[in-house]
């Protein structure tokens, strides 16, 4: 089994399935003319699709090191299947020509072209080829629904799902695994942008990544340009997936952002570019009289849409950042301040390990403010993620400039506490690019605090204004503990991480 597995035969199979027919070199227009067919619609003249699964399948995914006789059977009746259909084949690049140029080969069946125009849209166009770093296979009208990820072969099917969200990434997935397994890099769930600030009398380029689960102001963070007027501005540069290099350079991956849209009406940089006819929306409702509503969640609360990046304001031609300056590491607690400094790299990496928030009520209502975790704020770590929790920490130790800096913004105090705007967010971003917050330590949290957060009312932005101060340092203990358990759930984890907490 294992030498039939490891022919050439399979091989090539599973990077390029023999198909009745196959369609390549589809322009854009093309793409879109042929699957007019599944659009609804509107007034705004974008392309829009309503899917059958409006999710990811994390539940049906499996990774897949050796092909077992199981998986072997599935894929073989799928290229059974696959022999007497028609196939798209697209093939992108995921990066900058300049920076991470990855080819990645999209195959899915004629009947969903819809997939293939939003691939086409989300990443950059390359000339069609026969060669691949990684390959997505796509079929999703398959009977059973599963998703089959194998990383030796830098191959992904897709079976039983038509959500864009699943073909997009189970591309940039494979090509994050690819920057940590073979150059010593970092694939990152988080935003990137380049800010220019003055300080002393000059200006100063900086460097910002922003991590953070749904619901905690990632892409707000990312997209807003902190009010800042020329000379100073910002360069807003990716929204989602960034690749970490050993050096401190960073790499984009997207041409175009892909966003959620439960909430775009309230997200005026991201409204433009959303309302434009070149958007590409996935799973919202049009009214009657076919106006595309962003506000009517009939459909799905999980609304997206790829979004051409010149209409989104401050977007930069570039995806790629020289250099990393400051990680942001957003988090929704009721137990922490607005903003603050991490003390070393162990540390730092200690909170990318947590990857933590809490529980919104749109994920479930009846357990708002309960603690989530997920490892470097990315469910898309194929395995040992232990691994990305040692690569960050070297990453840092080698970029000693790095500074890293936790941003609570949820609610301080519990529901009915303070709420971190928006703008107390910003206020502290910006007392992190001027310099003009006095640090300093804090015995209880581990890490530095500002004496000041410069903002109205400062004591209500304390969680012990509303616990009290033993009940709060009883929290904290606790938290402390908590994090420390889970940090030894992965072994293999520097120890020096879990002792940082």
């Amino acid at each position: 089994m294992e030498n039939y597995l490891e022919g050439m035969a399979v091989q090539e199979m599973l990077r390029r399935p023999v198909c009745r027919s196959l369609l390549r070199d589809l322009t854009s227009e093309e793409l879109r003319r042929i699957s007019e067919w599944e659009s609804v619609p509107n007034n705004q003249g974008s392309a829009l699709y309503v899917t059958r699964v409006r999710s990811r399948s994390a539940p049906f995914t499996e990774i897949l090191y050796e092909l077992d006789e199981n998986s072997l059977r599935i894929l073989q009746e799928v290229w059974g299947y696959l022999r007497w259909q028609q196939l798209i084949r697209i093939t992108a690049r995921v990066g900058s020509p300049y920076g991470l140029p990855i080819q990645a080969n999209l195959y899915v069946t004629r009947r969903y072209s819809r997939l293939a125009h939003m691939f086409n849209e989300n990443f950059f166009p390359q000339g069609d080829d026969d060669f691949s770093d990684v390959t997505t296979v796509v079929v999703p009208e398959w009977h059973q629904r599963k998703i089959l990820v194998m990383p030796r072969h830098r191959v992904t099917y897709i079976l039983g799902s038509d959500y864009y969200g699943e073909t997009k990434m189970a591309t940039l997935r494979l090509v994050m695994h690819m920057v940590r397994e073979e150059m010593r890099g970092l694939g990152l769930h988080a935003g990137s942008k380049r800010v220019t600030i003055r300080r002393n009398r000059e200006l100063e380029q900086k460097g910002m990544l922003i991590f953070g689960l749904s619901g905690t102001g990632k892409t707000t963070i990312t997209t807003a340009d902190f009010g800042l007027s020329s000379p100073e501005g910002v360069e807003v540069l990716q929204d989602d997936i960034n690749f970490l290099l050993p050096d401190g350079r960073c790499f984009g991956s997207e041409r175009n952002f892909y966003i959620k849209t439960d909430n775009v009406t309230r997200q005026q940089p991201l409204l433009s570019a959303a309302r434009d006819p070149r958007a590409v929306i996935e799973n919202v409702w049009v009214d009657d009289d076919g106006n595309v509503n962003f506000d009517n969640h009939a459909i799905s609360t999980n609304g997206r849409a790829i979004v051409p990046r010149d209409r989104i304001p401050n977007t930069s031609d570039q995806i790629d950042l020289d250099k990393v300056d400051m990680i942001f590491f957003n988090m929704r607690r009721y137990d922490m301040p607005p903003v603050g400094r991490l003390c070393s790299p162990e540390q730092a990496a200690a909170y990318f390990m947590l990857g933590e928030s809490t529980i919104t009520s749109a994920e479930d209502p009846s357990r708002v403010g309960q603690a989530k975790r997920v490892v470097g704020f990315d469910p898309f770590v194929v395995d040992n993620p232990h691994l990305n929790g040692n690569r960050f920490l070297q990453i840092l130790r080698d970029n000693p400039g790095i500074r890293c800096y936790l941003l609570n913004t949820g609610r301080v105090g519990g529901k009915d506490g303070a709420n971190i705007s928006p703008e107390v967010t910003f206020a502290c971003i910006d007392g992190i690019l001027r310099d003009t917050f006095s640090w300093r330590y804090d015995d209880l949290l581990g890490y530095e605090v500002p004496e000041s957060f410069g903002l109205p009312n400062d004591e209500q932005f304390l969680p012990a204004t509303y616990m009290g101060r033993d009940e709060y340092v009883r929290t904290i203990d606790s938290l402390r503990r908590e994090r420390k358990e889970y940090l030894r759930k992965f072994s293999g984890l520097a120890p020096e991480i879990v002792e940082s907490v």
